[in-house]
């Protein structure tokens, strides 16, 4: 199934769904491929979130700045154990990484 993706000045981008690569067909050229138009696939009247999204999905803490104690609390919500033993900042950062 070929699906038209977007039209330019210079040709016509389509979406090739069995071979899994973009087409560009110029202007100037005839198409040398059935296309379809509104497959089941593609989502009709359904509108775009507009506006800013200003949601933070996930905000990834830099490890070099946190304490000991820090690390330590990090590691655990992350339910990665860390032994009593093991008391070094640097190798609490490299059990994380």
């Amino acid at each position: 199934m070929i699906v038209e993706t977007r039209k330019t000045i210079a040709g016509t981008e389509y979406w090739d769904n069995e071979k899994k690569k973009s087409l560009f067909v110029p202007i100037s050229e005839d198409l040398g491929f059935e296309i379809t138009v509104n497959p089941a696939s593609m989502l009709v009247g359904v509108g775009v979130a507009g506006g800013s999204d200003t949601t933070v999905v996930s905000e990834v803490p830099v490890l070099s700045n946190m304490t000991v104690k820090e690390l330590r609390e990090y590691a655990y919500e992350l339910g990665i154990e860390i032994s009593a033993d093991v008391r070094r900042k640097e190798d609490i950062i490299e059990l994380l990484s």
